[in-house]
């Protein structure tokens, strides 16, 4: 099974720029737009934001503010990079592979999930930290939910052995 998370994101800023030269470059930029969500699933968990990164530059380029279009491509290849690689919160994570809060403390003790680290936030005045996923391992999970089963399966037959053995021990 190949696990292997490491996704390349195509080169966005020339890319965008060649499509201005395109018949259609709405067209151009959307096949942009789906090159860029296939090859990585963490940017397609995040869809929305990155639609919306590629429509600035649909805009200045309706616009025709030229002068600006180089300068946008970077920044949104930038924001993509940024984006394909930021870690999800617990919340994310839950919501992302259909798990319980209990399966995800769980499996991130047994170190099934790996956290990357933690962020700092700030609510109400309380600061605390809150673990954070890696962006492409949750991503990877998210596209081959077998393998959640597999790690539920295994749960249960743990939990159904440790029953029959504390049975046996009260008998």
């Amino acid at each position: 099974m190949n696990t292997d998370m490491s996704m390349v994101i195509p080169a966005i800023a020339p890319r965008l720029m060649a499509s201005v030269t395109e018949p259609e470059p709405a067209v151009a930029i959307r096949m942009l737009v789906a090159a860029c969500l296939d090859q990585s699933p963490a940017l397609r968990l995040r869809q929305p934001e990155v639609k919306q990164l590629f429509a600035r530059f649909v805009a200045a380029l309706m616009r025709e503010r030229t002068d600006a279009l180089e300068a946008i491509a970077c920044s949104v290849e930038k924001q993509i990079n940024a984006l394909s690689s930021r870690p999800f919160t617990p919340r994310q994570v839950r919501r992302i592979l259909g798990i319980t809060n209990q399966e995800r403390l769980s499996w991130t003790r047994d170190g099934r999930l790996q956290q990357t680290g933690t962020i700092l936030n700030n609510q109400r005045g309380q600061k605390f930290r809150v673990p954070v996923y890696c962006a492409e391992r949750i991503g990877w999970l998210s596209q081959n939910p077998d393998m959640i089963e597999t790690w539920r399966d295994e749960d249960a037959r743990i939990l159904t052995h440790e029953d029959l053995s504390d049975a046996a021990l009260s008998s």
